[in-house]
């Protein structure tokens, strides 16, 4: 998640980028045709803005995908940059072109490429000012060169300072702040995009609700205080299970948990959701209103082959029906949904969501 949203940070500045140079190259092209008539510097202008245009073309709907044009951008503005210290006629006018590729390139392209751009914006920049036909002396190149590094360095630490303020804020927004389990608010957007993978790859994918038992008499008994610090030893065994890549904890509200999991057949989810009740049970916690006499934890599932025409609300809906199930069954134990007779679904459990 705190990639992702680096990652849309850097596709928003992207498109800005993109709009600001459109609307500065556009007019300068025309400037310098009508007015300064310096038609070769237009041209170059014209060309690079037709090249801006196209570029917004085909980001405006790719999203994140439009990052692998971000090398193209900058290679472009590198370019009009070059062009700019080789036309500039005076000292300050080469530092200026020089000053503004860093700005450009360093909050769109990914943090290894960065050092990789950076000297070659260097490099480039101190061959086309030698090879000037009136070339500035070693000291002013030297004195250029050192205020483009300094410039730089600064640009690149204030981006990735940045940067980890996105991910901090990120991981924040995504974190149950008790259970240190995703929050509910996450989990509708983990949902639509693996259904959406799903989909594409062919994995099937399994939603699974678990529920701590008698946990209102639970708290009642031992305190709310005792009540939270059992959340969080759930919630760290339910993540300690649920080890794959594709493996989801959320908090759902209370002491009911979701949890998001693919490529798992039916059996095997079943198998997954035992596992995650038995790591309940094995915390060996005291629950005197349980019959039991120890914590325990109630579970439904459902595992969705054929996700074309699935929605979120009804993996959500029909695992829930399965966990009700469980509770109905006498709790402490797992549930199926697609084990759950029409008739006992229509007559004794909420209505299941179509699929």
């Amino acid at each position: 998640m705190t990639r992702y949203s680096v990652q849309r940070f850097r596709a928003a500045v992207l498109h800005t980028h993109l709009r600001i140079a459109a609307m500065i190259s556009l007019p300068s092209s025309l400037l310098n045709y009508l007015l300064i008539e310096t038609p070769d510097r237009g041209a170059v202008l014209f060309a690079f803005a037709l090249f801006i245009l196209w570029l917004q073309w085909r980001t405006r709907h790719h999203g994140d995908d439009s990052l692998r044009y971000a090398g193209w951008f900058a290679m472009a503005i590198l370019c009009v940059m070059l062009y700019g210290v080789t036309i500039s006629s005076e000292q300050m006018h080469l530092e200026v072109w020089m000053m503004i590729f860093p700005i450009a390139f360093a909050p769109i392209v990914e943090k290894r490429e960065r050092i990789v751009w950076f000297i070659v914006g260097a490099v480039s920049f101190a061959s086309v000012m030698m090879l000037r036909h009136d070339p500035p002396n070693a000291v002013s190149v030297a004195i250029s060169i050192a205020a483009y590094l300094i410039l730089g360095f600064v640009t690149l630490m204030l981006v990735r300072h940045n940067e980890k303020n996105i991910e901090q804020l990120a991981h924040l927004s995504t974190i149950d702040p008790l259970t240190k389990a995703y929050n509910r608010g996450y989990m509708k957007e983990v949902l639509a995009s693996e259904i959406n993978r799903c989909r594409r790859s062919g994995l099937p994918l399994t939603i699974i609700m678990l529920d701590i038992d008698y946990f209102k008499m639970f708290n009642d008994n031992y305190g709310h205080l005792f009540g939270d610090s059992v959340l969080e030893q759930v919630a760290d065994a339910l993540q300690h299970a649920a080890l794959r890549a594709g493996d989801y904890v959320f908090r759902y509200g209370g002491e009911e948990f979701c949890i998001v999991t693919s490529g798992l057949d039916r059996e095997e989810s079943g198998q997954f959701a035992e596992k995650l009740r038995q790591g309940v049970f094995a915390l060996d916690i005291e629950n005197l209103q349980s019959p039991h006499q120890r914590l325990t934890a109630s579970a439904g599932f459902w595992c969705v082959s054929d996700l074309r025409e699935i929605v979120p609300s009804a993996l959500l809906l029909n695992a829930d029906n399965a966990l009700y199930r469980a509770k109905d069954a006498g709790r402490n134990t797992v549930v199926d949904f697609d084990a759950i007779p029409d008739f006992e679904i229509e007559a004794n459990l909420p209505q299941s969501a179509p699929v």
